[in-house]
């Protein structure tokens, strides 16, 4: 009979990288970050605010599409961020970031 090994298996680590999104049926190559609603560190749910962007015809809230902890911020206040650029990265404490 074959010995058994048991080999460790990682969870699979996931950051959710938190980026400017298409504005619904208004035209827009970029958008502007107002304000920060978390800061680096601070926990996140779901549905929570996150960062308010501003485009030539409208401002929004952009909410966290995950629970998590935001671990980076990318875009500072006042960075104009073209869109599908990244803003910032969600996942948990220890996560390996992304380079940008």
């Amino acid at each position: 009979m074959p010995a058994r090994s048991s080999i460790p298996t990682e969870e699979a680590i996931i950051v959710t990288i938190l980026r400017v999104p298409k504005s619904g049926g208004i035209p827009t190559t970029k958008a502007r970050v107002v304000r920060w609603f978390k800061k680096e560190g601070s926990k996140l749910k779901q549905g929570d605010p996150v960062v308010e962007l501003e485009t030539d015809k409208v401002n929004y809230e952009l909410d966290s599409p995950t629970t998590g902890v935001l671990l980076k911020i990318v875009a500072a206040v006042d960075a104009e961020v073209p869109v599908g650029d990244p803003l910032g990265c969600i996942g948990q404490p220890g996560e390996t970031l992304p380079e940008f």
